[in-house]
């Protein structure tokens, strides 16, 4: 088992198994001197925390109900676009892992 490995999102993780993850993959390589100054660690901390903080709102991985208008359907689409964003986040993390 690789590194990369490790840090995979599978189809019944949550929001937060995600973005545990995500941000353990990125503390990691923050760490790292030979990637100092090549990525930009703080912009992509701000977008994950954004993205979760979405999450967190709409009561994504929680069973009670979110008070906004969208529609249990619409929550289910917003769930799959935040795991999907943080596929990508550590779809592009990996590569510094190469």
């Amino acid at each position: 088992m690789s590194v990369s490995d490790v840090f995979e999102i599978g189809e019944n993780d949550t929001v937060w198994d995600a973005w545990l993850a995500t941000v353990n993959l990125l503390d990691m390589l923050e760490g790292s001197q030979r990637l100092s100054g090549l990525y930009d660690f703080a912009k992509t901390r701000e977008m994950i925390a954004r993205v979760y903080a979405t999450a967190k709102q709409h009561h994504i991985d929680k069973c009670d109900q979110c008070n906004c208008n969208l529609s249990s359907a619409e929550h289910a689409l917003l769930k799959r676009k935040i795991l999907l964003f943080f596929r990508m986040q550590l779809s592009s993390l990996k590569r510094f892992l190469e």
